[in-house]
């Protein structure tokens, strides 16, 4: 799951690949063959709703207010990475975290 999270200068950029459906969950799970960590939003790919969601739902996970994170590239396609300002080894730790307890 490390080659999800790419570290930056100030943060990391967490590779993740949207899936829409009935409910918003934060992580859903991994694709290994893609290396992304995987969100299902509720809201539909438009006007930037999805986005938001998708902003919102992992500052939440994260426990981060929404302006720690944004979209650094993908903004109109399901595989995005999202900049967050946070380490590696912690976001790594709660992603594993929340994939075992979702599981």
């Amino acid at each position: 799951m490390k080659e999800a999270i790419e570290e930056k200068r100030d943060g990391c950029i967490v590779h993740i690949k949207v899936r829409i459906g009935n409910k918003c969950c934060f992580p859903a799970g991994y694709d290994a063959w893609r290396k992304r960590i995987e969100i299902e939003v509720s809201e539909k790919p438009e006007k930037g709703k999805a986005n938001q969601q998708i902003i919102k739902t992992i500052a939440s996970f994260f426990s981060l207010p929404s302006s720690s994170l944004s979209i650094a590239y993908g903004e109109t396609s399901r595989e995005k990475g999202i900049f967050i300002r946070k380490e590696k080894n912690e976001i790594l730790r709660m992603l594993e975290n929340g994939l075992q307890s979702s599981a």
